[in-house]
């Protein structure tokens, strides 16, 4: 079991929590599997399904999120490794961002703090992971970008650079 600590101030984040070999298989919008799929409002889910269950982690080795950089290929299947993936003028953008981020369930990351600027987060019914951090800790250091939008992915991934891993004590 490990804990995750605030690399600015050190205060608990998330744990004890158990690393799980790797990143789970996502669930589809249809098919939550074995993980919760949150709170429901009268017209159905929030967000979509968990990435992992409560009390685990996961380290994606992937790059996630912003920045997005244009693919380089004419073979765009619309599979994206490591993250969402946008389009704009520009055409097919994949995530550059961070790789080696902390995967949880948003519930094991309780004290994160929305970030002041609003457009971090903004989604039509949750945050989304699209503009760079958008969680806080609460001594406003940048920790973590969650995910919490109806159609994607629900979790909290805590930054590398951010956060230290240490044993549960």
């Amino acid at each position: 079991m490990n804990v995750l600590l605030c690399v600015a101030c050190g205060r608990r984040l998330a744990g004890p929590v158990r690393r799980l070999d790797g990143m789970p298989v996502r669930p589809g919008p249809d098919d939550p599997g074995p993980h919760d799929p949150g709170p429901s409002g009268a017209d159905g889910p929030e967000h979509g399904p968990a990435s992992v269950p409560r009390g685990t982690y996961a380290v994606d080795p992937l790059p996630f999120g912003a920045p997005f950089v244009p693919y380089e290929g004419d073979d765009y299947d619309g599979i994206v490794p490591g993250g969402p993936w946008l389009s704009d003028e520009r055409g097919f953008l994949l995530a550059d961002g961070p790789r080696g981020t902390y995967v949880l369930h948003p519930l094991d990351v309780p004290d994160l703090a929305p970030h002041p600027d609003p457009v971090r987060s903004a989604g039509c019914c949750g945050a989304t992971p699209y503009r760079g951090p958008n969680r806080l800790c609460p001594c406003g250091a940048e920790a973590a970008v969650e995910s919490s939008e109806c159609t994607g992915d629900w979790e909290t991934r805590l930054l590398p650079d951010a956060v230290r891993l240490e044993a549960a004590p």
